[in-house]
């Protein structure tokens, strides 16, 4: 998400040094057909460039105003619009349109990085992530570290049943990594990542998020 928000601005922002338009947004509960059309035909009725963003327009609540709105692109395929989608969706739903398909699926070594992450394997689970920040972002890294803490945690107190809607195998995965750790251990980290977290978002950090990184994974 982190990386597919980055292309959106960044297209953005070449769309306004190189066309100097107007950028018009829809989120996924302000559409309908009408705005739409008179968004993305408003181009050639005014001589004014307009680049149209639709955030969500398949991945969110289904309605009827959202197929006519479908059938409409699949129809026209106008070229001044940019469809961002938070999360990953069936590719048949865009076989029909000729644009191209952009996708920012995250490196398989970020998931052996965080099955890495655990007492006694400090020098293993550090490389890893140094391997990762070539890959990706250390905030997209950090986000997902502190949602395996999170899991860890749930699976370690609750076992199989806080973890109803994962998959078996992922559940029983969990499992056995939060047993490698105490509750203790698990919570302190957390409270760690926390207090790393909002030292960031602050300014109040003498290091930046992957040297943090870096002194937690180091205790481990």
């Amino acid at each position: 998400t982190l990386l597919s928000r980055q292309r959106l601005l960044f297209e953005i922002k070449n769309f306004k040094i190189k066309k100097q338009g107007e950028v018009l947004k829809f989120a996924d509960s302000h559409l309908n057909l009408l705005s739409l059309r008179q968004a993305l035909e408003s181009s050639s009725l005014l001589s004014k460039s307009y680049l149209v963003i639709i955030e969500n327009l398949f991945s969110g609540k289904k309605n009827k105003e959202k197929e006519k709105i479908i059938d409409y692109l699949k129809k026209n395929q106008p070229q001044n619009l940019i469809i961002w989608e938070e999360k990953k969706i069936d590719g048949r739903l865009l076989l029909s349109f000729k644009n191209s398909v952009l996708t920012f699926d995250l490196a398989p070594l970020v998931f052996h990085f965080l099955d890495s992450f655990f007492p006694g394997n400090a020098k293993s689970c550090l490389s890893l992530f140094h391997q990762c920040l070539e890959q990706e972002p250390s905030e997209a890294v950090f986000y997902l570290l502190q949602k395996r803490v999170e899991h860890l945690i749930i699976a370690y107190d609750l076992g199989r049943s806080g973890l109803s809607k994962m998959a078996l195998w992922q559940a029983e995965k969990l499992i056995r990594q939060a047993q490698k750790f105490t509750l203790l251990e698990l919570l302190k980290i957390y409270r760690r990542l926390l207090k790393i977290d909002f030292q960031q978002k602050t300014g109040k950090s003498s290091f930046d998020l992957s040297d943090n990184l870096d002194l937690l994974i180091a205790n481990l």
